[in-house]
């Protein structure tokens, strides 16, 4: 079912590699519905962003998001249509964390509307790393900070 592709991770395991449409996801609670029907068409079980598992513990499971790699906000300034916006290959499995990092992601560069499916791909694509980059920058600040334990109150002697 799934062919090699160019997509970056975690695109490699949907159908097609991620490069041809999947239809779009029905509402209701990520974890039970939506997110669960993602697991089983993708085979994404880890956070895109961050590769933690979503499924090996509970209380990772409570933390499974579910998140459009172009944001809807510029999808819409764009005048994507919304049925790209929503269908399974522009949407990843993430972490609470993840998914709240960057969460307005703003692009540094102009990008033009995608007018097929190739154009849009590569449009995801680009998203996806750029947005992954700076995700796994938050990480490393964040870790840095809780390091330093700042709500530790020094004991008196």
């Amino acid at each position: 079912m799934s062919e090699p592709s160019l997509s970056p991770e975690p695109f490699r395991s949907y159908p097609y590699g991620g490069r041809q449409w999947l239809g779009r996801t029905k509402h209701g609670i990520c974890r039970r519905g939506y997110g669960l029907r993602h697991q089983r068409v993708t085979g994404q079980s880890a956070c895109a962003y961050c590769g933690i598992s979503l499924v090996d513990t509970y209380d990772h499971w409570l933390m499974m998001s579910y998140d459009h790699v172009i944001p809807s906000s510029i999808c819409k300034a764009l005048v994507i249509p919304q049925a790209w916006v929503d269908d399974i290959i522009n949407r990843v499995l993430a972490c609470s964390g993840c998914n709240g990092f960057r969460n307005r992601y703003q692009p540094q560069e102009h990008f033009a509307c995608p007018t097929n499916l190739d154009a849009f791909i590569t449009l995801r694509d680009r998203v996806f790393a750029d947005r992954r980059e700076r995700i796994l920058l938050s990480h490393k600040e964040d870790r840095q900070f809780y390091e330093r334990r700042p709500w530790t109150i020094p004991t008196m002697r």
